[in-house]
């Protein structure tokens, strides 16, 4: 998801999470000193976030933000947690045909927040809903993804025979408590965990037809059978979560309240943590590292995510782009480990790659950048970068450039628009960049819009599978901001979709469209994130998965101190 940028999947591309409102405090003051194992009273924690949420219609989440929102008030029939999924409204494992292309959920008892049942019924209009043109749906290449039976055709406009079509989706109720899907290839291992995402949610058909036009405009405007109810939203400024005590589940949720407040300033969100104000500080970069670790050594923590951030190359509104050598020169103008080391000293580690490190392993056990390119696909240097410029110019009979670069506006996009702007600059004269830095949910506008010639964007794993990182770029696929289309890329995408019985041959076929894209650069990748946080030892149960959410407080908890 777009991070961010699954960002993407939603969340800017980087999360800032804090504690904010001051007024009612953390769940304690002064030092964090020592934390007891008894629970603490007041179980409130208050986060901080770099973005509103731009949307909580399941149907319109493209995002971290949206799809971390959505996530925590909503539950489907499988929940991530420790980077598995668990069986969250499905009662547990489903029946499988013998030829895995049938699965037989059963459904365990559950409520809406306004006390009816969730059904199977719930979930078929759900998915129906995802694949109804007419809810012009953001994200639902996800069935197709998951090989469930005639989503591919249906989202299809080409198609002329199921196109729109989405009531022959394959899904239906047997009962109301048994969910019954249909694929057209066998069971791929990462199904499961897919049924978490936002697209895969049950929705009340009745609700969301009284809702019209209003549908997830405000809590009012919800209904929720996840952990926590969504009760309050001041967009721009922040909203609450309460914990949800009609879900199925609830006496695993200890936290009672969840604060969450805009907070796109990362040295106010550093100092409150230094002055024990707030629980959690994420996404440190740079200094502020340092700072923390000099400060509150014990409370620092990194690891290397799964996010991966990237320039989109619009060539489809700007026909200069479509050039290969100029692509190629825009690639190559950027030292990727110079602006990780000087700019985040967080464990983020320079790329040119498209799936990365870490992230999961084939049938012979190798992780994926240990059958491609370990470091990713050599880009060049800047010797190279002017070679290639050269060469883009006297194709495209042009000497000098403009190019437009998009960018979310939170604080630290303004030290990392520059630097790669001045790369860009210095090493391909003749080229400038016009940085345009806009609102989380303005950026996503003009992104999808294609009103930008470069936009730096991340993207963040749906389901634990390469797929999730490459079938975004095949072509018409609504992800796929570049404009790029390659029919080898898109034949192997289609393949690897469709060998899901034929684990190595579909692995191959993937590695092979990453070395295609690679050759042809629609995007320029710039790092692979690492996450830097610092957290007070009494927040207890704070995930920062790998995949799937991209933080996730259902199980935290706060201890006495």
């Amino acid at each position: 998801m777009r991070s961010k940028v699954r960002w993407s999947l939603a969340l800017s591309f980087i999360l800032a999470l804090s504690l904010v409102l001051s007024a009612c405090g953390s769940s304690g003051s002064g030092s964090s000193g020592t934390s007891s194992s008894k629970l603490a009273k007041s179980q409130v924690l208050n986060l901080a976030i770099s973005q509103d949420i731009p949307t909580l219609d399941p149907t319109q989440a493209t995002d971290t933000t949206s799809t971390n929102a959505i996530e925590e008030t909503m539950s489907g029939l499988t929940r991530m947690h420790n980077n598995k999924y668990e069986w969250d409204l499905a009662a547990g494992a489903p029946k499988v045909s013998a030829d895995k292309k049938t699965i037989t959920f059963t459904l365990r008892d559950a409520k809406w927040s306004d006390g009816k049942p969730v059904t199977a019924q719930d979930f078929v209009y759900g998915w129906q809903h995802q694949n109804d043109p007419a809810a012009k749906p953001q994200y639902n290449y996800l069935f197709a993804s998951a090989g469930i039976k005639n989503a591919a055709a249906i989202e299809d406009p080409t198609n002329k025979a199921l196109y729109g079509k989405y009531q022959q989706l394959g899904v239906k109720a047997l009962n109301s408590k048994t969910l019954q899907v249909t694929l057209e290839q066998p069971l791929p291992s990462f199904f499961y965990s897919l049924l978490s995402q936002p697209q895969f949610l049950p929705q009340r058909e009745d609700f969301v037809k009284a809702q019209g036009k209003n549908y997830a405009a405000g809590p009012q405007n919800l209904l929720y059978d996840g952990p926590f109810k969504l009760t309050s939203w001041n967009k721009g400024v922040g909203w609450t979560y309460k914990k949800n005590t009609d879900y199925w589940n609830a006496k695993s949720i200890k936290l009672d309240t969840v604060n969450v407040q805009v907070q796109k300033d990362i040295a106010t969100e550093v100092n409150l943590y230094k002055t024990n104000k707030i629980d959690a500080a994420f996404t440190l970069t740079g200094d502020y590292v340092t700072s923390l670790k000099t400060s509150n050594p014990s409370e620092v923590k990194s690891n290397l995510t799964s996010g991966t951030f990237f320039l989109y190359i619009n060539q489809k509104t700007n026909k200069n782009l479509a050039n290969l050598n100029l692509r190629k020169a825009l690639n190559a103008a950027i030292d990727r480990n110079s602006f990780v080391k000087v700019l985040f000293n967080n464990g983020s580690i320079g790329s040119n790659f498209v799936v990365p490190k870490g992230f999961t392993v084939g049938p012979d056990g190798k992780d994926f950048r240990g059958d491609n390119p370990v470091n990713g696909y050599s880009a060049g240097n800047a010797s190279a970068a002017k070679s290639y410029w050269n060469k883009a110019k006297q194709e495209l009979g042009i000497k000098t450039l403009n190019l437009t670069f998009l960018s979310p506006d939170t604080a630290q996009y303004k030290q990392w628009d520059q630097y790669l702007a001045n790369q860009i600059s210095k090493n391909l004269p003749g080229i400038k960049v016009t940085i345009n830095q806009q609102p989380w949910s303005n950026y996503l506008s003009l992104n999808q819009s294609f009103k930008f010639d470069l936009a730096f964007s991340g993207w963040f794993p749906d389901y634990q599978d390469p797929m999730t990182y490459l079938d975004m770029f095949s072509t018409g696929n609504p992800q796929n901001t570049t404009g790029w289309s390659n029919k080898t890329f898109d034949n192997l995408i289609t393949s690897a979709k469709a060998e899901t019985g034929q684990p190595q041959k579909r692995w191959n076929d993937m590695l092979q469209a990453e070395k295609v894209m690679m050759a042809d650069y629609p995007i320029v990748p710039i790092y692979q994130e690492g996450t830097a946080w610092a957290q007070k030892s009494y927040v207890k149960g704070l995930e920062l998965p790998s995949y799937g959410p991209q933080y996730d407080f259902s199980q935290a908890y706060i201890l006495q101190h």
